[in-house]
């Protein structure tokens, strides 16, 4: 991976890597016993576990870990919990361990707090049914020899033996097991429906398409299902699956409702009624889920404003896209920007924890549109070099009113903001004004950027009428460096073809 902010190799002390070593216990190496407690008070005992005859799966992870955060987010280790693990037949134990004594707590659930050197990808807690240990002082990590983020261990019971894997599947798990650990196959639970990935319904006005995923965690193949979408628990649509051949375990298929008509305000549930012609089946407490959908979601906007993006260390993995919600077409882009040289990766630069500025202008008015932030090639989202008043996502202002922003703290590739935009049909001759020329941040530190439709030249005055900094023919996006000047306030005159303006500049 890239970064050293967010790179998968630990680098707390007392775990000096070399560098031909990536870490880890030779397979077939004897467990070392740990018990430890998890972030809900209860305690975990690994020889007690492997005693019972249950396998072992631990995941070593550290919570600014984007690959950790990748794994995470396949569900893996839910989905093998909910169908063999306490979730499910009780066969297997899963542990997930935070590894790096450098994070706090509060990062296991998404925040970070001052002595965090690293910003957390996200909300550990979420898609994890399974216990989550911190391992504050790195004994765990230490005893099984951890060089890299995340290692992934599997302990057989009978011979307490490790096993390394690479960030394995559900399947990848369960096949694992069923060779390695048991004499014979596990049995899991036979008829079990899961929701996966369930998306937010977010949506320009009143109506919208709702689409829910289901997962078979069962070891039947899933032939048949009934799924309904309620509306203050009533039941607002019904949709049927059906296939001939089944779905396999760990399988997953999307399933679409008809366009509804969802009313504000209201609390939303999808739910598995039947499956495979059973309507009443054990251990399936994940059949009913809350859903968030919000109609009249956009922020009005005329189809003419100004993009704001606040970058991160990183500006050349950052771009950005609006597309049409009806079409998916793309209708304006930006990014990616200047890279820097600060590293390997493109670090640093102009452009790097800065915000840029582009005018934009839609196609259509009175339509919808979403925007797609993008991260490429790493995936780890807009965070490097994430402080705690530091802001990182995209911004729209009509004028000088901000009518949307989105914020990112954790790491994505592609992060798409459904129902962001609708465009109005007119745009009144004060905005059309404004959206001509805007300077930014003000008050500022020194630099100034602008957003402007056409070349304009720039005289700023102290209060006594002296000519302390002028420069010509400055272009949409171009900025000016004031931090040469004292504290207070200055004089800014603005002329251009079609604009003339004044305006009070402060320095802090």
């Amino acid at each position: 991976m890239k970064k050293t902010l967010l790179t998968a190799m630990l680098v707390f002390a007392g775990f000096a890597a070399q560098a031909q070593d990536n870490g880890g216990l030779p397979n077939g190496s004897i467990a070392p016993d740990f018990t430890a407690t998890d972030i809900n008070g209860v305690s975990h005992h690994l020889y007690e576990y492997l005693d019972a005859g249950k396998t072992v799966i631990i995941d070593i992870s550290a919570t600014w870990c984007g690959p950790c955060w990748a794994y995470h987010g396949t569900d893996a280790l839910a989905d093998l919990y909910e169908s063999y693990g306490m979730g499910g037949s009780e066969e297997v134990v899963v542990l997930f361990i935070e590894g790096d004594p450098g994070t706090s707590i509060e990062s296991i659930y998404g925040t970070n707090i001052e002595s965090d050197t690293r910003a957390t990808q996200g909300d550990w807690t979420e898609h994890s049914p399974y216990p989550i240990i911190d391992d504050t002082d790195g004994d765990i990590s230490n005893d099984y020899n951890i060089r890299s983020f995340p290692t992934v261990y599997m302990i057989c019971p009978e011979t307490r033996a490790t096993k390394l894997l690479t960030q394995p599947t559900a399947v990848s798990l369960r096949n694992q097991i069923n060779t390695n650990c048991v004499a014979t196959t596990m049995t899991g639970l036979t008829d079990k429906p899961r929701f996966s990935d369930l998306t937010d319904g977010i949506y320009c006005e009143a109506d919208g398409v709702y689409k829910a995923k289901i997962k078979n965690l069962g070891t039947n193949p899933l032939r048949n299902a009934t799924v309904v979408l309620k509306e203050n628990g009533n039941i607002l649509a019904t949709k049927q699956y059906t296939s001939n051949n089944g779905l396999a375990q760990y399988g997953s298929t999307t399933l679409t409702f008809d366009s509804q008509t969802f009313a504000a305000n209201s609390t939303h549930s999808v739910e598995v009624t039947s499956i495979n012609d059973l309507t009443s089946f054990p251990n399936n407490q994940l059949a009913e889920e809350s859903v968030n959908i919000t109609p009249f979601h956009a922020a009005p906007t005329s189809n003419q404003f100004e993009v704001r993006i606040y970058t991160d260390f990183y500006p050349s993995e950052i771009s950005w896209k609006i597309r049409s919600a009806a079409t998916n077409a793309v209708v304006a882009s930006g990014g990616p920007y200047r890279a820097g040289t600060e590293d390997q990766y493109g670090g640093g630069g102009p452009d790097a924890n800065t915000v840029i500025s582009q005018l934009v202008t839609l196609p259509d008015a009175n339509s919808c549109y979403k925007i797609q932030l993008l991260d490429a090639p790493y995936s780890d989202g807009w965070i490097a070099g994430l402080e705690p008043d530091e802001l990182h996502g995209i911004e729209i202002f009509n004028g000088n009113e901000s009518v949307y922003s989105n914020f990112v703290t954790g790491g994505f590739s592609s992060l798409l903001l459904d129902a962001a935009l609708v465009t109005t049909a007119a745009l009144n001759t004060d905005n059309n004004l404004a959206k001509q020329f805007t300077i930014y941040p003000n008050p500022t530190k020194g630099v100034l950027n602008f957003v402007t439709q056409e070349p304009v030249d720039l005289t700023v005055t102290d209060l006594t009428g002296k000519i302390v900094h002028a420069a010509r023919d400055i272009t949409d996006g171009g900025s000016i460096n004031l931090g040469n000047l004292q504290k207070g306030m200055y004089i800014a005159q603005i002329k251009g073809a079609t604009i003339q303006k004044t305006e009070k500049i402060i320095i802090e």
